[in-house]
Parts: structure tokens; sequence; C-alpha cells
């Protein structure tokens, strides 16, 4: 036998025991598991159980709402194998145990250090590896008490953010597990609940193998940082919606196109159910006199449903950057007997996104970005940032002519979205993926999932935000085929959106949307503008995510560069790094 038949013998061995290896880690240490038991990724929506309570939209008081937001019980150990055992048991003593504000990063809490780094990781690199010796672990009880009016319902149990990893447990009954440190997780936890008191048990996980594709540079930080509550619904459900404005050759009038997701959990047909629908204007009114209606709705037992709506609106005020108009799409499903059994509201707003002979156009009209990146950030809390300082950032952006932002680097808290659309933001949304260090595992097949889930939970979460114009693959996470199929799962998501960048080191990337570069000298962003620097038959239109550095003494020659941003329609300006951090 050659040595050449001996080494691939041996490659051979490797990957079948490397491959088997790695099924026999704990969770947090293969690749292949991210998540245990979630609910299928949607729009963040609660139901209210009347019309006019979902036009107002008070989540407050919302009876199928509530918070589980406020103080835990906690323990903090430096290694999983530390933690006490069976804690997640209802009986477990846990009185001489701290208290925790949730949500809250633990580290901003005085449990645990935390620490600043940029391309290093704040342990040993060896993917999928994370050290046994130090891992810090939260361990979060509390109790609560079940609605009575919920006997009937399906409950749900949603993270907005925790990180890194966690399992959850309730009533002493693991309910499953997630990686994703900015994404939601959800639950459906109905066969765990009991009428009255119940208990929920949540373990964290400082590091977990997701943490290799969460090295932004930043605060590293952990714990349950963003709202946690569980809400109700009916057995018979609008688990997801999807709504695109597209505007006729003239962006006078708009074909409102939507889908709903209409879920059945019982274990018999349903038939004769309707969905209404409605459009309200800025004072209440329908823009079309009257509430329309998708009838004699059939849902096979224990299974789903997509229902499509297409109506016209003649000549709504669009929405931009500069004139925030937003409308209120109410919808509400009803039951065989007409009865509103749920309903929700959303504000939208009618606008386009295309490429234009080249140039990105929002309504038909070319757009220049002057743009921030800006980290979820607060210098005493963290990334549990108070909604209004998430606000306020905002205002400050628009006072000083910052027309866009891009949320380096990872999907912001769900609110701020809210609040871009309402103050005329345009937003760059960018998937959690920032391996830096170890760029090479966007090549390797065996993340390309963990990769795909990212995108996957921020397109399904924001794809109804007008302000959201741009999705961004991620940052400086490698140039291999897992980028690839983060913008390809992305644009199946949500075709409306037509434009996707990435915020690569690596100039050219031919599945991107959007061209850089990032921190070139006006010059050769001029070269790029006159199709100097690319094939003459790339035309994409190019964004610079990062062109100049506000630190120490950055930030100089923004004059040039906005010349050559004004001059050339191609080049559709730049996104300064960073703002407030």
């Amino acid at each position: 036998m050659n040595r050449i038949s001996h080494f691939l013998i041996a490659i051979l061995i490797i990957s079948i025991f490397g491959v088997n290896a790695q099924s026999q880690n704990p969770d947090w240490e293969n690749s292949a598991i991210f998540e245990k038991n979630q609910v299928k990724p949607h729009a963040r929506l609660i139901p209210f159980s009347t019309k006019l309570e979902a036009i107002k939209n008070d989540i407050s008081n919302n009876s199928n709402y509530q918070s589980l937001n406020g103080e835990w019980k906690f323990k903090w150990v430096e290694t999983p194998e530390q933690v006490p055992e069976n804690f997640w048991q209802p009986k477990f003593n846990s009185e001489n145990w701290d208290n925790i504000i949730v949500p809250s990063n633990w580290q901003m809490e005085g449990f645990g250090y935390p620490k600043f780094r940029n391309i290093a990781l704040t342990f040993k690199s060896n993917p999928p590896f994370i050290p046994d010796d130090f891992n810090p672990t939260g361990c979060y009880l509390r109790e609560f008490n079940l609605s009575r009016n919920w006997d009937d319902n399906e409950i749900f149990l949603r993270f907005e953010g925790i990180k890194s990893a966690s399992y959850v447990w309730v009533n002493g009954k693991e309910v499953g597990y997630n990686q994703g440190g900015f994404e939601p997780a959800e639950y459906n936890i109905t066969p765990f609940l009991k009428k009255g008191g119940n208990t929920i048990a949540v373990k964290v996980l400082r590091y977990s193998d997701g943490s290799y594709l969460e090295n932004q540079d930043m605060w590293r930080l952990s714990g349950i940082y963003r709202d946690v509550y569980i809400y109700a619904t009916p057995k018979v459900h609008i688990q997801d919606y999807y709504v695109v404005t597209n505007l006729d050759q003239n962006y006078n009038n708009a074909n409102l196109e939507l889908e709903f997701e209409i879920q059945n959990k019982n274990n018999q047909v349903i038939s004769n159910y309707s969905i209404e629908v409605d459009v309200l204007d800025i004072k209440n009114n329908s823009v079309w006199n009257s509430t329309e209606k998708i009838n004699n709705i059939s849902i096979s037992e224990n299974s789903s449903k997509l229902i499509e709506f297409k109506k016209q609106i003649y000549s709504p005020r669009k929405w931009s950057a500069e004139k925030p108009n937003l409308y209120k799409l109410v919808f509400s499903l009803n039951d065989e007997n007409g009865k509103i059994i749920e309903s929700f509201s959303k504000r939208i707003g009618f606008r386009e996104v295309e490429l234009i002979d080249n140039v990105i156009c929002i309504n038909g009209i070319p757009v220049k970005f002057n743009a921030v990146n800006s980290h979820m950030h607060h210098p005493d809390h963290g990334q549990a940032i108070p909604l209004e300082t998430l606000k306020k950032d905002l205002v400050l952006m628009k006072q000083f002519n910052i027309n866009a932002v891009r949320t380096s680097h990872y999907p912001p808290s769900p609110e701020y979205l809210d609040f871009a659309d309402e103050l005329g933001v345009y937003v760059f949304d960018e998937t959690d993926d920032e391996c830096h260090a170890n760029t090479y595992l966007s090549e390797n097949p065996e993340w390309e999932a963990m990769y795909a889930d990212r995108a996957t939970k921020m397109v399904y979460r924001d794809r109804n935000h007008p302000s959201v114009v741009i999705w961004s693959a991620g940052n400086e996470a490698g140039s291999g085929n897992n980028v690839k199929t983060v913008i390809e799962t992305g644009k199946k998501i949500d075709p409306s959106r037509p434009l996707w960048m990435y915020g690569g080191n690596t100039f050219y990337i031919p599945f991107e949307d959007i061209i850089g570069p990032r921190y070139w000298i006006p010059l050769e962003v001029k070269n790029i503008a006159e199709n100097k620097i690319l094939e003459i038959d790339d035309q994409r239109p190019s964004f610079m995510d990062e062109y100049i550095a506000a630190t120490g003494n950055g930030l100089g020659g923004l004059d040039d560069y906005w010349e050559i941003i004004y001059k050339y329609p191609r080049i559709s300006g730049g996104a300064i790094w960073d703002w407030i951090s």
C-alpha cells in the first residue's frame, strides 16, 4: 500500500472519529446542536382579545401577556460542573441564593467579570470546544402564578435575548435549549404547566460553541439581558404574518400583500374560520372605508395553513426617513360563529426598496445613507438597555442628519426597530455571526446550520418593519459558503428586500448584492465608482459599512468622502465606526 493510500485512510479515520467525538460532546460543544424544542421562528406578536384592545396596543393591559421581568433568585458558579444538583426541581431550597434583576447582564450586577475584546476571544480558541476550568454559569429561579383565564390556551415562553447558551425547566421538567445570544428563543410550555403556582429555572452558560460566532468588538457579557415573558393564544392561532407593500410603477398606489400562517392545535379539523383585515390611517380611519374579510378557512387537525391576502390602497402616504408615515394594520381571527378569538395590530409603512440602474432607491428615489454603526450597550446596564436610551440614540442621530444605522453586529432589541419606524431611520439589520479570529469556520459545513439559524430568527422577527431596508449577513465571519447560505436563507424568507450586504474584510465577495469597501481612502472609492477596480460588468452598488473611525484622533476626511458619494450614483454612502458605545 503506497503512502497516498495510507494518508487517505488516516484522513478517513480522523473524520469518522472526529464526527463521532463531536456527537458525544455536551450540547454547548457541538456545532450541530444550537436549539432544542423551540417553536418555529415568527414575527413578534401577542394576541389581544378584542379589536379595540389591539388598536390601542397597550401590552401592559393585555390579559394574554405576563411579564417575567423582575427579581429572580440567582447563583453564579465558575463552571457548569459546579451547578447545584437538581436546582431546577420545584422543592429546591434557594433561600441562601442571591437575587438578581432580569433583564440584566450578571457582570453588571456584580457577578463575574466583564471583558472587552476586539479580535481575540476571552478563552482559548479551539472550536467547538470550551475550557472546562472556567465557563461561568448562572442559575436562575423564580415562581409565577398562571392566569385562571388561560385554561384552554396554548402558552408560550419567550426570551428576547439570553447569552450565550441556556437550558430551561418548568416545574422540574426540561423544556428546551438555546444558543444564539441576540436572537429570540421561544418554547411552547403548555404541557409543563399546572394551575396556580409554577416554577421556572434557567441555566445560562457564559461560553458555548455559539460564542465562536459572537466574537464582536465589544464588552463580552452574559445572562438574561432582554425581556422574558409568557403569553397565551387560542388553540387556533395566527402564528406568523408577513407584510409586503409593493408600489406601482409611478409610486402612487400600493398593493398590500399579506401572508398569515394559521396554526390549529386541536385534534380535529376546524372549518368556516375567517380573518378580518383593516388598515387605519393616523386618525384610526379605515383606508378602505370597511373591513375586508377572508372567509371559509379550514385547517386539518394539528397542522397549519398559509393564507394570502391582496388589496390595493390608493395614494397612501409613503414611508421614508424624511417622512416616516405610518399606518396601522389590524387583523383578527374569527371562529366558525364569527366571534373574534384573537386580534393584532402592527404599524406598517408603504415603501419599496429597489435597485434601479445599479443605484439603491427607496420609493423610486436614489438614497444616500449618512449612517453610523451602533452597538447596543449602556455604561451602567450593559446590553440590558433602558428603552428611553434606545430612543434617545435615534433622536440624536436624527438631530445631526444621520439617516441610517447599521446594527453592528447583531439584531437590536425589537423596540429599537419600533422607534426607527416611528422616527424615520433606515436600518441595516445585521446577522449575529462574527467569528473574527476563526473566519475559516465560514468554510466548514459543520457550522453552516448555525450560521443560517441566526439569520432565520432575525429575518422572521424583523421583516415587517419598514425601517429595515437592507439585511446584513454578519461581520468578519469569513467569506465561505456559510455566509452565502445566510444570504440565500434570508432571501427565501423575505424576497421583498432584494439587497443583502456583508461586513467582511475581504473586498470582493461575489454573493453579496452591495459591495464595500471598508476603510479605503477616497481615491480608491473614486476608482470603484469609475469602474477601475472590479470587472466592467460588475455594477453592484457600493455602501461602505465602515469607512472612518471616531476613535482617538480619527474621523478626518468627511468632506473628501462625501464629495465622491454625492457625485457618483453608485456610491450610496457609508457608516461611521461607531456610535456611542
